[in-house]
């Protein structure tokens, strides 16, 4: 038996499931529980164990913390978010350095500009514009 989260847990795995297509009852079965499980679970009227938790988040292709409520998961990345994250993780050095490159500007609120002086070989210089 797994451990319960809490009493009365806010969860989202209506929304999932939904989004996902699913009936409650094609949730219950995949997941081996009776479909009124499902719609307590849904309620907020019987607690979510952590084992179901799991088994929830394997078969909706989330993480378990994705089917826990706002208030108690406020850093949850949106879809845009984790695939942004994904993509960043299957570049190459380069496209990493690129990446960072782009997001520099935006972590220290600033751009900076390159500019030349024409004439002469004098080097680079920069400004950093807020």
């Amino acid at each position: 038996m797994g451990y319960i989260l809490a009493m009365t847990p806010r969860n989202r795995v209506r929304e999932l499931r939904k989004a996902k297509g699913m009936s409650q009852t094609e949730l219950a079965q995949a997941a081996g529980i009776s479909q009124p499980a499902i719609s307590q679970i849904e309620n907020d009227t019987r607690p979510i164990t952590l084992d179901w938790l799991r088994t929830f988040a394997r078969i909706l292709d989330v993480t378990p913390a994705d089917i826990l409520d706002d208030d108690d998961h406020p850093d949850r990345l949106s879809l845009e978010e984790r695939e942004l994250i994904e993509n960043f993780r299957a570049a190459t050095a380069q496209q990493r350095e690129m990446i960072h490159r782009i997001a520099e500007p935006i972590e220290s609120n600033t751009i900076t500009i390159d500019f030349k002086k024409t004439g002469g070989d004098e080097p680079q210089t920069k400004r950093k514009i807020a």
